[in-house]
């Protein structure tokens, strides 16, 4: 063997050596951990800074911030003990602190640090309680009489993105389908009529939402913004009834869809409370949909004699405003330290 070669073996024997003896940042803090019990906070101090650097996991990082934290605290190093248990919260934004494993003073700097939701994810749910309310800003009759609209409940389904500017406003957008549903009854020439309007839409709601109480597990909001819709379908039934000889005339599932503008459009009001359990938020929230559009076709108004003639009905110009209570879950997806500068 050549002198080259032993020489080359030789180098690789003490690498390996040297790489097994160097210990873990794992290990590292273990003995500074040993060092911040015995009051030793400035060598504590030494390898939590350096763990902090070269640790290769999330999990050493953090417990390196945690060290840091902890020591800085015990050197009254009050600015430097909030950066590190920023840098924890950074690493593990939903971690609560434990009176079992952390010091009091930890405990009371974790406290005061405000994490927020970055990028949030919900699903809405409305059930039974989403009721139209329709505003009708001018009348068509074809006789006589005059018209009473009744408010419908409905559902509401839809997905609801958000992003947190600040602990107090976030920004809010998504996909909302929703059955808008209302009724009409009249008196004409002895004829009780009746009339049900079931549509459909495809909503974009954007809105602002103002979260109060952020530290707190029940937290309150208040959203304002505005909305843009979609009709996906639309649907009538008639019936009239004359009472003098019970005679009754009906048709039901009558397509509306060419009586009725494809868009609507309006702002939008709510309030509600939220309440966090880890990542995902159960809240219920209600809101109000005060409508600026027309639904009726002025140009169709006078088209239909199916609906003159048996039913003596022509549409009136009408908006519909909607109230809805909602479940939603919400999944925040990760989140935002809100930092001392």
């Amino acid at each position: 063997m050549s002198v080259k070669k032993i020489i080359l073996y030789t180098g690789m024997f003490f690498s390996v050596l040297q790489l097994r003896a160097q210990e873990t940042c794992t290990e590292k803090l273990i003995k500074a951990n040993n060092y911040y019990e015995k009051g030793r906070i400035n060598e504590a101090l030494e390898i939590g800074n350096a763990c902090a650097l070269e640790a290769r996991s999330n999990a050493e990082k953090w417990q390196a911030y945690r060290l840091l934290a902890i020591s800085y605290l015990v050197n009254n190093q009050q600015k430097e003990a909030r950066k590190a248990a920023e840098k924890m919260l950074e690493l593990n934004p939903t971690y609560r602190p434990s009176a079992l494993k952390d010091p009091t003073e930890l405990i009371r700097l974790l406290k005061k640090i405000i994490v927020i939701p970055k990028f949030s994810m919900g699903l809405a749910v409305t059930l039974g309680g989403n009721y139209t309310l329709p505003y009708v800003s001018a009348n068509y009759n074809a006789g006589d009489y005059n018209k009473n609209y009744s408010s419908e409940s409905s559902w509401q389904l839809g997905v609801i993105l958000g992003y947190s500017l600040n602990p107090l406003l976030s920004l809010h957008s998504g996909l909302m389908a929703s059955s808008k549903t209302y009724g009409i009854d009249f008196n004409v020439a002895g004829w009780n009529v009746n009339v049900k309007e079931r549509l459909v839409y495809l909503d974009v709601p954007l809105f602002a939402r103002f979260t109060f109480m952020q530290k707190r597990r029940l937290r309150l909001f208040a959203d304002v913004g505005v909305y843009g819709g979609y009709l996906l379908s639309s649907q009538s039934d008639f019936s009239r009834n004359y009472s003098a000889t019970n005679e009754n005339v009906s048709t039901r599932n009558l397509n509306s869809d060419q009586r009725r503008n494809n868009w609507e459009y309006g702002l939008l009001y709510g309030a509600g409370a939220m309440y966090k359990f880890g990542q995902l938020n159960i809240a219920l929230d209600v809101k109000y949909y005060l409508s600026y559009a027309n639904i009726t076709n002025e140009d169709n108004r006078y088209k239909f004699e199916n609906l003159f003639y048996p039913y003596y009905y022509i549409d009136d110009n009408l908006s519909l405003n909607n109230l809805a209570f909602s479940l939603s879950l919400i999944y925040n997806v990760n989140y935002r330290v809100i930092k001392e500068k």
